[in-house]
């Protein structure tokens, strides 16, 4: 049997990163779930549009929570795996930067695609971005390639956290409260 160095340095959380996680993780599973099921939905059927309107605004509320989070937990991960010799744990490191990378990108692409003003929970609204629609065209099919990414790389981590839980190896214990 090979024996694997294993160095990584066990991340502690802050309650603020916890509480960032949480919310993040609720508001990006949901946007992912809904926005895959809304794009099921026939074009002229109202709840697609209620969807697509909630959807545009909890991004929007997103941006801000995810940019503190990012800040927060900026250089964390590296620290944890610098020197460390064990592949798993550098393929988590490169997978969790992945996912941060994606949801920039989707934040981002959403914006970019919007062919119509950008409303906040009908508070108030900002003007489209682009107005060439080939741009917004592409943007759109950019936009719902890395949903698809990212959506992998989500499951990828359930399917990660719920592996250790059962090899006792509790990483839910850590993310609470």
């Amino acid at each position: 049997m090979i024996s694997l160095n294993i160095t990584m340095q066990k991340i502690e959380y802050t309650k603020l990163q916890k509480a960032l996680h949480a919310i993040s993780a609720l508001m990006i599973l949901w946007l992912l779930m809904s926005g895959f099921y809304a794009g099921l939905i026939k074009e002229e059927e109202p709840l697609k549009h209620v969807i697509g309107a909630f959807n545009v605004s909890l991004s929007l509320l997103l941006i801000p929570i995810f940019l503190v989070r990012t800040y927060v937990s900026f250089g964390r991960g590296y620290a944890a795996v610098k020197g460390d010799k064990n592949l798993a744990h550098w393929m988590a490191f490169i997978i969790h930067t992945m996912m941060y990378v994606l949801v920039m990108l989707v934040l981002v692409s959403g914006i970019l695609m919007m062919d119509r003003p950008i409303v906040f929970f009908d508070v108030f609204s900002f003007p489209q971005p682009l107005s060439n629609s080939e741009a917004i065209a592409f943007y759109f099919r950019f936009h719902i390639a890395v949903c698809l990414l990212l959506a992998l790389l989500v499951t990828l981590h359930i399917a990660a956290v719920i592996k250790h839980q059962l090899a006792g190896q509790s990483v839910i214990k850590r993310m609470a409260f």
